[in-house]
């Protein structure tokens, strides 16, 4: 009887164990540790755009071609809050949108900012979709597209958005 007592017992803690096991992807080749930091996104990244064109449906800001390198701060926060700020220009406002891991190195982000006239008033709003590849744990390349609207909220960007290249590194 008792011998059979502890043959339940075991046989219950070992099922307890490999079910412990198994959600701490300790078993079947599940194991999540070479993920986390390869694949981490969160934090803050220093990060260089580029043009991918200037012309009348895509137009570049005033001073900037497809040649010029645009500086911009992101910052991708815990569960998916994204913020970004642009340099380039005072006549922009800050990004604010969210991102999600879409594979083991791939990201998406998307995010709004408005632009203004030189007096203030409001001349656009902008949303950019981006594909965030990691590179390494400190280096991120990413293609964008950006579709443009006017105050009124028409579409004033083509239907496949005007194309834009970044790079990054990690802000220490």
């Amino acid at each position: 009887m008792q011998t059979r007592r502890f043959t339940q017992l075991l046989g219950i803690t070992l099922a307890v164990m490999l079910t412990l096991l198994v959600d701490q992807g300790l078993v079947f080749g599940d194991n999540d540790g070479d993920r986390a930091e390869p694949s981490k996104l969160e934090g803050t990244w220093n990060v260089t755009m580029q043009l991918g064109r200037c012309d009348a449906s895509c137009p570049c800001p005033p001073g900037v071609t497809t040649d010029t390198r645009v500086p911009a701060l992101h910052m991708y926060l815990k569960h998916g809050a994204f913020l970004e700020a642009a340099g380039g220009s005072l006549l922009r406002g800050p990004g604010l949108g969210s991102w999600e891991r879409l594979d083991h190195h791939q990201f998406e982000a998307r995010f709004t900012f408005f632009l203004f006239n030189p007096d203030f008033s409001r001349r656009s709003r902008n949303e950019v979709t981006s594909h965030i590849h990691l590179t390494d744990p400190d280096t991120f390349e990413a293609t964008l597209t950006l579709d443009s609207f006017d105050v009124t909220g028409n579409r004033t960007s083509p239907e496949e958005g005007c194309p834009i290249t970044q790079s990054a590194t990690r802000f220490e």
